[in-house]
């Protein structure tokens, strides 16, 4: 019994040291596991907080702006001194619009009227008022534009410099990333003198990357920005260009009707029959129509007007436009062929449009500084080619359909026939084909002006090229006339 007894005391012994063993070391295990788990909710909640913060700060900003945006629909937001300075500019277009139309309608009556000196005086003085109105139109378009203009080089301005900043905060930025990069997150968390400072380096270098790319993301889109600003501005000063360009194109016909003018009252001095006889005397017979002769540039020899009929109605039958409309054109342009410019490329043209140039001269087998085009004015450039004053760029995208049409593979920009076959293809394209005086009007004007047609600056072109298709068919009128009747008398005869 006592040998049980000294056994089992030793087992209790033994037993009990277990037990505190085990006791000891469940309880630290149990303390570090609350810890570990209130840290755990602690950080959770921490980024929690952080990833809130934005969306209620966005939501601030979007009540803000919803208040803001109420706010000034109640209030009426004063016009800036650039749009007062528009409306006024385009208040005093519409006003000089208005009396051109009236002028315009004068005219339109007077020609309908007998034919006297004092109506013809009276249409020069009429005819001078509108092209001074004109003249005034166009100053107020550039003035009008010139304010764009330096809208948007100021924009453009604006916009450089904010892709230097945003350049600039992209720098900082990753310099400080490059150089956190090199440390480990334990280097970080022993620089760290509190936890919290090592949690706080750990979002703000979460925040610089995002920073980098909204960075990269803002610059793309106002390097976008700046681009569009850019070709703004240069379709701009080609408008401001193609206005100088109209604009002495007009003075120059003043200073021709004002000579007109001069030259009609010194020879009737004044008289009404001496105007009588001198409008006789200018009437022009059939066979004078058939014979006037139109001196071609380059060499080419000259053509009657005959002849220039004959091509005119060729291009008339394959593109439906008018055969008159064809001939008032190629007139306004080019003088049928006798005006095509006397300048090389290189002084003339635009460098954008040299290698266009050079491949079609090429082609051509022609050289390409010894074929002339339209001369640089101190407004802008020159560089049309042939009768029909096209452009390369635009000849390039007409030459298969000339070539289809006239059998010339390649048609020359300076050959008479193709440049006929051109101007009447651009004019169908642009809705000659119609027939109404409104669509020959507006193919005139894309003629002469493409997307900017409308622009009142340019109306004159439109009504110019009217003025002489109408008299180039009373022309073709009296040929055919003549024709039909000469064709009865010689059934007259058979008969």
């Amino acid at each position: 019994m006592s040998n049980l007894i000294l056994e089992i005391k030793p087992f209790k012994k033994r037993h009990q040291i277990k037990e505190k063993k085990e006791d000891l070391k469940i309880k630290p295990n149990f303390k570090f596991y609350n810890l570990f788990l209130v840290f755990s909710i602690i950080i959770s909640l921490f980024f929690w907080s952080i990833s809130l913060a934005p969306a209620q700060t966005e939501e601030k900003s979007n009540n803000k702006t919803t208040s803001t945006e109420n706010s000034s629909e109640e209030k009426q937001v004063p016009l800036n001194p650039f749009e007062e300075y528009r409306q006024s500019l385009e208040t005093q277009l519409q006003e000089v619009l208005k009396q051109i139309d009236e002028y315009k309608n004068q005219l339109d009556k007077i020609s309908k009227e007998k034919n006297t000196l004092q109506k013809q005086i009276q249409y020069y003085d009429t005819l001078v008022k509108k092209i001074n109105l004109e003249i005034k139109a166009i100053e107020l378009e550039i003035k009008e534009l010139d304010k764009k203009i330096d809208e948007t080089q100021k924009g453009i301005k604006e916009t450089k410099e904010r892709i230097n900043r945003n350049k600039e905060k992209l720098k900082e930025a990753l310099r400080e990333i490059y150089k956190n990069q090199k440390k480990s997150l334990i280097d970080i968390l022993v620089e760290s003198k509190q936890l919290s400072d090592f949690f706080n380096k750990i979002v703000t270098l979460d925040k610089i990357q995002i920073s980098i790319q909204e960075s990269i993301d803002a610059l793309k889109v106002i390097q976008k920005d700046l681009m569009e600003k850019e070709a703004q501005l240069e379709d701009e000063q080609a408008q401001k260009i193609a206005l100088l360009n109209s604009q002495e194109i007009r003075r120059q016909e003043l200073n021709e009707i004002l000579k007109e003018k001069k030259n009609l009252l010194a020879k009737t001095k004044g008289i009404e029959a001496n105007y009588q006889k001198l409008l006789k005397e200018s009437e022009k017979t059939a066979a004078q129509i058939r014979t006037k002769i139109y001196q071609l540039a380059g060499g080419v020899g000259d053509i009657t007007f005959e002849t220039a009929l004959k091509y005119a109605e060729l291009a008339s039958q394959v593109t439906g436009v008018r055969a008159a409309l064809i001939l008032a054109v190629l007139d306004y342009e080019s003088k049928i062929g006798k005006n095509v410019g006397t300048c090389n490329y290189k002084k003339a043209m635009n460098p954008k449009e040299w290698p266009i140039f050079e491949s079609l001269v090429s082609e051509l087998g022609l050289d390409p500084d010894q074929m002339p085009v339209s001369c640089k004015q101190w407004y802008g450039w020159g560089g049309a080619m042939g009768p029909a004053q096209f452009l390369p760029s635009t000849w390039v995208k007409y030459k298969k359909r000339i070539s289809d049409i006239t059998g010339h593979n390649p048609p020359s920009p300076w050959n008479i026939i193709d440049s006929f076959v051109a101007a009447a293809l651009y004019l169908a394209d642009a809705g000659a084909t119609a027939g109404t005086k409104y669509a020959e009007w507006k193919a005139a004007m894309i003629y002469f002006a493409g997307s900017n047609w409308n622009r009142p600056a340019y109306r004159f072109y439109g009504d110019d090229v009217m003025r002489i298709a109408e008299s180039y068919q009373k022309d073709i009128d009296t040929l055919k006339s003549n024709k039909e009747n000469a064709f009865r008398e010689s059934k007259s005869k058979d008969l």
